[in-house]
């Protein structure tokens, strides 16, 4: 049975002499892996598609529990991302959370549209690498199903308070009144990140990458988001390209 998809590649795994094994996230199907014939030849015809990060059209031969590429149309491959190492390595560890936390059969339509637009802002350049990591990790934390409590103290509501703090291990927040309420792996939460984090987890999809935000409210705004989607992962060891993305920091 013939199955057309839009998806983006999130791995690759060469195999064989000139063929690919491809994950890739897809609207409908999840994350899913194909079996690519002969790509790695020169001049493949599925070669451009068969690509890290590619986006594209991919018409898949499903036979029993796998998928064989049959044909595809590239829409985008985000060249220009080779051409920054900190942008690359960024991009590679946002793939690594897809492939990692998005299960085969999982609707991802707004998962994939969330990787495809941080590709596209990565490739272009037109905003900060820490923004662009903390949009799409709050956001993606909420696409599978981890959105945060945000819109009070956990204990008596209260939207804002002289301190606010951000409780990890439960996505809730609590006031200086009731922090004894809280779990031991909490933060406390500045008023402008704290509007920040309801921004990217509230606001229409189209919306969340449309502000900036810089110096130490970003680095904090950075640590909160890493902590906390790498806690609900369940992979507080975090991710090795997540390391290297940090390396090119320093």
């Amino acid at each position: 049975m013939l199955v057309t998809v839009r998806g983006i590649v999130v791995s690759l795994k060469d195999t064989g002499e000139n063929d690919r094994i491809l994950k890739i996230i897809t609207e409908d199907l999840g994350v899913i892996s194909i079996y690519a014939r002969g790509v790695r030849k020169l001049n493949g015809k599925n070669s451009s598609a068969a690509q890290l990060f590619a986006y594209a059209r991919f018409c898949l031969n499903e036979s029993g529990d796998r998928y064989y590429l049959e044909s595809s149309e590239t829409i985008c491959v985000f060249y220009d991302l080779r051409s920054d190492l900190k942008r690359l390595a960024l991009a590679s560890y946002l793939a690594d959370v897809v492939k990692y936390a998005v299960m085969a059969g999982q609707p991802s339509s707004e998962t994939m549209q969330l990787l495809l637009n941080s590709l596209s802002f990565l490739s272009e350049g037109t905003r900060s690498c820490e923004l662009l990591k903390s949009v799409f990790e709050f956001r993606f934390a909420c696409c599978t199903g981890h959105m945060p409590r945000l819109m009070g103290c956990d204990e008596c509501y209260a939207y804002e308070a002289e301190e606010m703090y951000f409780a990890f291990d439960e996505g809730r927040l609590y006031c200086g009144d009731h922090i004894s309420c809280c779990g031991s792996d909490h933060i406390r939460v500045s008023p402008v990140v704290l509007h920040t984090i309801r921004y990217i987890c509230l606001s229409e999809f189209k919306k969340i990458f449309y502000f900036d935000l810089k110096g130490k409210s970003l680095s904090e705004l950075s640590i909160i988001s890493e902590r906390y989607l790498l806690g609900v992962l369940h992979h507080e060891q975090g991710f090795g390209t997540l390391d290297f993305y940090r390396s090119m920091l320093e």
